[in-house]
């Protein structure tokens, strides 16, 4: 199950109310619990706007550890191997996230086990637009599975400008499908 620490909103989901959920899933067969945190809601902080330069999430689960025995996972922010095996070595979780280093190095893990010393070469992005960053890992992730992994991806304001191009091709599309089964209906 993946559970927010926080929605980080003036007035939201906070981490203590998210300590009662964990204390909660405790009687539940669930196998897992992903911490993570955000919201795409307009106006809030992004994770990875955080000051923090590492893991978004670690102390956390040192928290959530205190009340359940349930596998914990935390992902965000894990951008080296010695950072995600602090993670696992202090106990603080069981497993490490890898999202946007995924998205970049889909064999990463392999390169860790394989002691190759890999680590994820994440873009710096100056004044993002708000969303773009996001479209640019979406589009990331694109790639990957049409196995266009080895692509370009391009300057962030062209990428904003096709994801936005793409979601608006993809809304009207969505708009034509239910407009036609409305007036099927009606």
């Amino acid at each position: 199950m993946k559970l927010n620490a926080t929605d980080q909103l003036e007035g939201g989901f906070e981490e203590s109310e998210a300590l009662h959920v964990i204390a909660a899933l405790e009687r539940t067969p669930i196998d897992l619990i992903d911490i993570s945190g955000g919201t795409y809601f307009p106006g809030a902080r992004s994770a990875s706007d955080a000051s923090a330069s590492g893991p978004y999430f670690v102390e956390f689960a040192k928290r959530a550890r205190e009340v359940t025995s349930l596998p914990l996972m935390a992902t965000g922010g894990f951008k080296t191997l010695a950072q995600a095996q602090a993670a696992v070595n202090e106990g603080a979780v069981d497993i490490v996230g890898l999202a946007r280093s995924l998205a970049l190095d889909p064999a990463l893990p392999h390169h860790w086990q394989a002691g190759e010393g890999v680590e994820p070469e994440l873009p710096r992005f100056v004044s993002p637009p708000e969303g773009s960053v996001t479209a640019w890992y979406t589009l990331r992730l694109t790639q990957l599975g049409e196995d266009r992994e080895h692509e370009s991806l391009g300057e962030l304001d062209e990428v904003l400008a096709e994801y936005e191009a793409r979601d608006a091709a993809r809304a009207e599309t969505w708009r034509a499908h239910f407009v036609f089964r409305d007036e099927a209906i009606g």
